[in-house]
């Protein structure tokens, strides 16, 4: 059943979509209600699964890995199996972000490396394990990435965008690591519950994230919405480009589309990924006709993945702390 949200509601969620490290205090006073106004209805918003999680949006390349991206299309499987797939990635180290989908491929997964020989030893362990029930696989890496806010909940196109790219460089330490590892599981984790597990005061843990931040480390805080919840439907979209000295301005385009929640440059059988969020196919097919008509020179080919479920998304893989131990 679809959710309603009434203004307030719409206007706490823009507040967690700005900054989920907000108190609620915080939050109260830009929204117009009280604290316990403001915690009663986040709860509320977290018991309908509407906000799912917490999670810290973490430029990659400030962590020392390159991003893969890999597409996988079914063959000779059922359900069970699929879920056993699913359950396998959630729990490995290396990867941050699963999904399932429908269109020409039935899951997305995204892993970090340090480079693709680290990269290539969790694919080959993944393939010996169940490359029989894979008719297609494709890996591309993203060596640039804009996360953009859900502008359309809103109806506020100058929510900042994080951009996130580089040469893959780190100097964090073994308690920035763990800093950085817990917000990106909770975003809205509370310095005191941080500070046990790094053995620092909370002054210390908040003196390391101010810095982290300031070293574009963290990019945002942000929850985890389920749009679908709302009657939106999630869209990843494969574009081919004929050439690609226009990105620049295709990134600007989209940029402005409230709806485009991603825009990554691809390095492989593709060259250009948006996600976006939309209604229906209607409004997906306007967004993808007016692109058309403004770089009809550019586009080469696309295909549209719908995205059904997303089973589990953090930005800081944990194997990142398992080679520092």
């Amino acid at each position: 059943m679809e959710i309603i949200l009434d203004a307030k509601n719409k206007k706490i969620l823009e507040q967690l979509e700005i900054d989920a490290r907000q108190s609620n205090a915080q939050i109260a006073k830009k929204v117009g209600l009280s604290k316990d106004a403001v915690s009663y209805r986040i709860r509320n918003l977290e018991n309908v699964r509407l906000i799912r999680g917490y999670y810290s949006v973490l430029n990659i390349a400030k962590l020392g890995l390159i991003q893969f991206k890999v597409f996988i299309t079914f063959q000779n499987t059922d359900s069970k199996k699929e879920e056993e797939i699913i359950e396998y990635l959630i729990n490995d180290k290396n990867v941050g972000w699963v999904t399932s989908c429908d269109g020409y491929y039935n899951l997305m997964i995204v892993t970090w490396a340090k480079n693709s020989i680290t990269f290539d030893k969790f694919f080959i362990k993944f393939l010996n394990k169940y490359s029989k029930y894979f008719k297609e696989r494709e890996v591309i890496i993203i060596p640039e990435e804009y996360a953009l806010r859900k502008s359309y909940l809103f109806g506020n196109l100058d929510l900042p965008i994080s951009y996130y790219g580089g040469e893959p460089k780190s100097n964090l330490d073994e308690k920035d690591l763990i800093i950085t590892r817990e917000l990106a599981k909770n975003s809205r984790e509370q310095l005191f519950n941080i500070s046990k597990k790094v053995n620092l005061s909370s002054e210390g843990v908040a003196h390391r994230i101010k810095k982290l931040k300031k070293e574009d480390v963290f990019l945002a805080f942000r929850p985890q919405i389920d749009s679908s919840l709302l009657g939106y439907s999630f869209y990843n979209i494969l574009f081919r480009l004929k050439k690609t000295n226009n990105l620049e301005k295709i990134y600007e385009y989209f940029k402005k589309d409230k709806n485009v929640i991603y825009i990554s440059k691809y390095l492989g059988d593709y060259d250009l990924g948006i996600d976006i969020e939309v209604r229906d196919q209607k409004q997906l097919r306007k967004v993808l006709t007016d692109f058309k008509d403004n770089f009809k020179e550019d586009i080469q080919s696309y295909i549209s993945i719908l995205i059904h479920e997303e089973h589990k998304l953090s930005y800081f893989p944990d194997v990142l702390l398992a080679e520092n131990q």
